[in-house]
């Protein structure tokens, strides 16, 4: 995955999401939505072939960098928790 700031203002952020897919970006986006600085939060994908996904965030207060960095975390801790659930039911 890289990720590239293409707009940062104060109060919002778009970062460019190359190599990744729905299957990350749709549990990245509900995470950020539960965050209540969080006014706005969308995954802009444009036309497959020609344009680099996109993701926006708009908080009313605090830093949108801060807002991706923690619901980032929290979907690792999902996704780490659900494979360890796994791991233990397959022994």
């Amino acid at each position: 995955m890289e990720l590239k700031v293409v707009e940062e203002k104060e109060k919002e952020l778009t970062v460019s999401v190359v190599g990744v897919d729905d299957t990350l970006m749709h549990p990245l986006l509900a995470e950020l939505l539960k965050n209540e600085k969080v006014a706005e939060a969308k995954y802009l994908k444009g036309h497959p072939e020609l344009d680099v996904p996109s993701v926006y965030i708009k908080v009313t207060s605090g830093d949108p960098k801060t807002a991706l960095k923690k619901a980032a975390e929290n979907v690792n801790k999902e996704f780490t928790d659900l494979k360890s659930k796994i791991e233990k039911k397959s022994r």
